[in-house]
């Protein structure tokens, strides 16, 4: 199982204490502490940095999606309303409003009129 962002820089973490710890233990045995600490300590500081680097942009992501979402639908209202008052300027029923309205419908008709594929037809089984 892989561990999860905060198990990996917690995890390094831990080690960085326990290496202070256990320090003329671990070089007794032959660890080069004075390399194997900084590398350790910059391996964690990076994770931590691009993680805080990713929760970052993700909310900026989820900022940016309400913001267009908001715009979107203003935009629609907005574009709503100057159609009806183009087509009030020009008479409801008058030909120049009949080919206002198509703007309105070709919105709401659907991109792809294909007919729907047919689902199979389930295989039956006799009843004995």
């Amino acid at each position: 199982m892989t561990p999860t962002q905060t198990e990996t820089i917690g995890l390094g973490e831990d080690l960085l204490v326990q290496m202070d710890k256990e320090a003329p233990a671990l070089e007794k045995g032959g660890m080069n502490l004075k390399v194997a600490r900084p590398r350790l300590e910059l391996a964690v500081e990076e994770a931590k940095a691009a993680n805080a680097l990713q929760e970052s942009l993700k909310h900026q992501l989820t900022s940016a999606t309400k913001l267009c979402v908001e715009k979107m639908r203003q935009a629609y209202v907005i574009e709503s309303s100057t159609l009806d008052m183009m087509m009030g300027a020009v008479q409801k029923n008058s030909t120049i409003a009949r080919v206002l309205q198509r703007f309105r419908s070709k919105l709401r008709r659907p991109d792809n009129e294909a007919d729907p594929v047919p689902l199979p037809e389930p295989a039956h089984e006799a009843i004995k």
